[in-house]
């Protein structure tokens, strides 16, 4: 094995994946409408805890899969497209599941979406492993272990955020934290678009890694105002819940 060794390289796929903020974003607000079903065009309702869950479930692991394929496919050399359509790609995917997030462009058909820009995210992937100039017998080893990293880190991620988006989902409040996330993330897909396609300077890569580096404290006043908002839309059912007839 390399001189970084097994458990390096899974910290290096942790840390690659907890700084690459335009995987995570990708796969987070693809997953904003996940609790929501779909009427007249429209998000609005909730399903099931159960459903949500299992919706959820299938969403993170399409994503796992493709990036999986590639990150290996383009490890050995099978695979291989420049580094800038690829970087243009996945901000394209933030894009896409922003629109989708505001209004359903493709409802239930989220995991095959998932697991398609998945696909690019892992070229993206294997541009670091092949940076490390591992040997053709160490990759299959290289690649486990910082995949493992990478998915280690995902899942962490998404479950300090399954509560809260939940719990929120089934208060009056989410269709506003819904919008407010849909077009934040579109406009900072915009401005990675134009960043990597024409170079353009912009203040995006600033203002979200300063966002990412209190993503703990984020992660926290999310959940406990959607324990807020939950609670209080409780509260108000049972005080506005009409009496049973005489």
């Amino acid at each position: 094995m390399s001189a970084l060794g097994l458990p390096s390289l899974f910290h290096l796929g942790m840390h690659h994946i907890a700084e690459g903020t335009d995987h995570l974003l990708f796969l987070l607000v693809l997953l904003l409408p996940a609790p929501l079903v779909v009427v007249a065009s429209r998000w609005t309702g909730v399903t099931g805890v159960r459903s949500s869950l299992l919706h959820i479930l299938r969403i993170v692991t399409a994503f796992t899969i493709g990036h999986s394929v590639t990150l290996g496919l383009a490890a050995f050399g099978f695979v291989h497209l420049p580094s800038r359509p690829v970087e243009v790609l996945i901000a394209v995917s933030i894009l896409v599941s922003a629109v989708h997030a505001l209004r359903p462009i493709f409802p239930g058909k989220e995991a095959a979406i998932a697991a398609f820009f998945g696909l690019f995210h892992g070229l993206a992937f294997a541009s670091t492993l092949s940076e490390l100039g591992l040997a053709r017998w160490e990759r299959v080893a290289g690649i486990l272990a910082f995949n493992l990293g990478i998915e280690t880190m995902q899942i962490a991620v998404v479950v300090a955020i399954l509560p809260s988006l939940l719990l929120m989902s089934r208060t009056r409040v989410y269709p506003f934290l819904r919008t407010f996330g849909s077009f934040s993330a579109g406009a900072v897909s915009v401005m990675w678009i134009a960043e990597r396609t024409w170079s353009v300077q912009s203040p995006v890569d600033v203002a979200v890694n300063g966002l990412m580096h209190h993503a703990i404290w984020i992660a926290a006043g999310l959940l406990l105002m959607s324990v807020v908002c939950w609670r209080r839309s409780h509260i108000s059912k049972f005080i506005f819940r009409p009496l049973p007839a005489s």
